[in-house]
């Protein structure tokens, strides 16, 4: 038994033998097979039993068990706060008494946990005292705290917004610089939807992650507008992670979001300037319709789609009669008008899908697309007309006191499979031609 291993004092042998009398129902081999460290006290706080870890955890740590062994009052060693718990017990005025401290030894860091229950003695309260060692749950603890507290940090000084979202994208936690930039305190934002905040065109991006849920840990990256507290909207970019919760039992999103609004805009600035420049290459400085580069471009796709799809196109060659005369008699600047009008007739005068491009000084042509022969020549000839009813003077004209143009239409099926696209071109211009040599102010088709 442990006391047998204590020197005790033969002064003490009387209260030890009616403390022993009074424990000795107790099975003292389960006692000692307990890992923590017990002992029994009697109504007054006296020491009446002890088991072997409790012996051992005073020796190996210099304890005096003549202070706290077997027949020494436990209230003597104890602070004032678990002395007034333990007395709590004793009297019956407390159930039970828990009280956590540290008790580091130079080799480790060590916590423990005292807990004092009540136990009935001869008709009389006594109470258990053990002391449990919960070094690893404290140090557990005091890690996930420093995570937690750097965690905080980094979302509290984050330049990036961080937030946490049900699965179905709802608020569960936003962090503090939500409010700097969005003007919304935390609790305007949590339980709420980024639906309720973003540009209307934008929401379907947002519904794609939550009615469509990926992976856990796929990253899933959206861009869209969102509005502000105060009515304005800034980009946002978001990046989105779908991560077990917490607790283990649900699924959340984890989100980082940055203002995006400079760069979005620059972004937008160099497409509208692409399209500025994509236009300029394309366009005719003079007229506004596009120009031989372009005539190029859609002449290709044209026939390529023919090629493989067998879908027919027209193409339409126009020159404008008389011209150098025209110039001669009222000067370049005056033609420059005259072509003008002449573009705007023909661009005015073609369906949607036309394409109306100018290719040389006077030269026009225009790609109808799947188009026949008999529906090109119909618009050519109402083309041809329009141009004549601007009436625009040209006195020195052999055909028309107006300005009139000539035109020549070639047109590709299936009957033309060995035509190449430069001889479909060379047979529009020789339509062209023939219209000239028969009096210009017509169509002609080849």
């Amino acid at each position: 038994m442990p006391w047998n291993n204590v020197d005790l004092k033969k002064e003490r042998y009387e209260q030890w033998r009616i403390g022993y009398e009074m424990i000795k129902s107790f099975n003292l081999e389960i006692l000692d097979s307990l890992l923590d460290q017990i002992a029994v006290l009697d109504t007054d706080g006296s020491i009446i039993a002890i088991n072997q870890s409790w012996v051992n955890f005073s020796l190996e740590n210099g304890g005096d068990l003549h202070k706290s062994g077997v027949g020494s009052n436990y209230l003597a060693v104890c602070p004032k706060e678990i002395q007034d718990g333990i007395v709590q017990v004793l009297t019956g005025t407390s159930d039970s008494f828990t009280y956590e401290y540290p008790c580091h030894s130079t080799a480790e860091l060590r916590w423990f946990l005292l807990r004092v229950t009540p136990i009935t003695i001869n008709e009389s309260t006594g109470a258990v005292v053990s002391h449990v060692n919960i070094t690893d749950r404290r140090l557990l603890e005091i890690r996930l705290e420093r995570k937690e507290r750097l965690y905080r940090h980094i979302a509290e000084n984050s330049t990036d917004f961080i937030s946490l979202h049900t699965i179905d994208g709802k608020y569960i936690y936003v962090s503090p610089n939500f409010s700097f930039v969005l003007g919304y305190s935390p609790s305007e934002l949590v339980g709420k939807s980024p639906a309720d905040f973003i540009y209307d065109d934008d929401i379907k991006k947002i519904q794609l992650l939550t009615d469509n849920p990926h992976e856990i840990g796929e990253i899933k990256t959206v861009t869209y507008r969102f509005r502000c507290k105060n009515g304005n909207y800034i980009w946002m970019e978001s990046k989105y992670k779908l991560v077990l919760s917490v607790d283990k039992v649900s699924d959340e999103m984890i989100c980082v979001s940055r203002d995006v609004t400079k760069n979005k805009q620059k972004l937008i600035e160099l497409e509208e300037e692409k399209k500025s420049l994509r236009k300029r290459v394309y366009t005719d400085s003079l007229t506004g319709i596009s120009n031989r580069r372009y005539f190029n471009r859609q002449f290709k796709k044209a026939y390529q789609t023919y090629r493989q799809d067998g879908i027919p196109f027209s193409l339409v060659v126009i020159d404008i009669d008389y011209f150098k005369q025209y110039n001669d008699t009222y000067g370049h600047k005056k033609g420059d008008e005259c072509l003008i009008k002449v573009a705007d007739a023909l661009a005015s005068g073609v369906r949607k899908n036309d394409r109306v491009c100018r290719i040389g000084g006077e030269e026009f042509c225009i790609i109808f697309p799947n188009t026949n022969e008999e529906k090109a020549i119909a618009l050519a000839e109402r083309i041809c007309k329009k141009v004549k009813g601007l009436k625009i003077p040209h006195e020195n004209s052999n055909v028309s006191k107006y300005v009139t143009v000539s035109i020549g239409v070639s047109t590709i099926s299936s009957s033309f499979e060995s035509v190449n696209q430069e001889e479909l071109f060379q047979l529009a211009d020789q339509a062209l031609y023939q219209s000239k040599k028969n009096g210009r102010n017509r169509v002609s088709f080849n």
